[in-house]
């Protein structure tokens, strides 16, 4: 079995400071014959929420799990092109995926909970990176299910099955246990698409809090909602960044007329 290798330390560069903690250069993605995301050149900023948009198929999840590797387990991937974390290049492969994957979290569009209580399963991840006490892990409970707007829910049932939470609420849990191992990047695929309004803006309301001690990338088709909680936007489309930037300013005036007719009328020609 091949040794695993941590990340490399983070590279310091004198005299130039900057506040993207990802950059991805040149990032072309195939699934066997087909050219999923061609030249990808992407920046995501440091504790903001950037929103990714654009049609269905247009490579929206690809790129998102690119950014922890969780393609890696995808039949017939190959991958090229750099993704620098905190300006270290992920896609090494002599990286260690395990502890990317605590650096950079992911939370599903549907909820995948556990077969275990709402306690255990906030504990889920956390537990397998070092030893906690039970004071420990009833202040992590307690924190991460406050963080992700749960607790007062939840806190007189947290033996209870995940399971027998509403879909919104397993979503939040799902977060919670995320938040729990501490990532310094929270990548969301479509988090809400399946929730009812309600849930839909308690997750958004929760990103607009959070993104105070994380960096956020929220893949969303709903133009609206990137309106509400976007600070920077990314439109890809065709395998393709087509713009990226400010929210308000995308928003305010694109500069690409494709951007433009897909943010008005959610059309693309591509």
């Amino acid at each position: 079995m091949m040794e695993q290798h941590a990340l490399k330390p983070k590279l310091t560069v004198v005299g130039k400071t900057t506040e993207d903690i990802i950059k991805i250069e040149g990032l072309q993605v195939w699934i066997k014959e087909n050219h999923i995301l061609n030249s990808i050149q992407l920046n995501i900023p440091k504790n903001k929420i950037t929103c990714i948009i654009g049609p269905s198929g247009s490579g929206k999840s690809t790129l998102i799990r690119s950014m922890n590797r969780i393609n890696d387990d995808v039949d017939g991937i190959t991958t090229q092109g750099i993704i620098n974390f905190n300006g270290t290049s992920i896609l090494e492969k002599e990286n260690d995926v395990a502890s990317l994957r605590t650096q950079i979290g992911m939370v599903f569009q549907k909820p995948c909970v556990f077969p275990k209580s709402i306690k255990e399963n906030v504990l889920f991840g956390i537990q397998h990176l070092k030893k906690l006490s039970k004071l420990e892990k009833l202040q992590s409970v307690e924190e991460n299910l406050k963080a992700a707007s749960l607790w007062k829910e939840v806190s007189h049932r947290l033996n209870d099955k995940a399971s027998s939470l509403s879909i919104g609420q397993q979503q939040r849990l799902c977060i919670a246990r995320t938040l729990a191992v501490k990532p310094e990047v929270i990548l969301l695929d479509e988090p809400t698409s399946s929730l009812d309004p309600l849930s839909t803006r308690a997750i958004e309301d929760m990103m607009v809090q959070l993104k105070e001690e994380y960096t956020i990338v929220f893949v969303t088709h709903n133009i609206s909602q990137a309106k509400r909680i976007a600070d920077h936007l990314v439109f890809i489309c065709d395998g393709k960044v087509i713009e990226q930037g400010p929210a308000s300013a995308m928003f305010s005036c694109a500069k690409d007329p494709q951007t433009k007719a897909y943010l008005k009328d959610e059309y693309c020609a591509c």
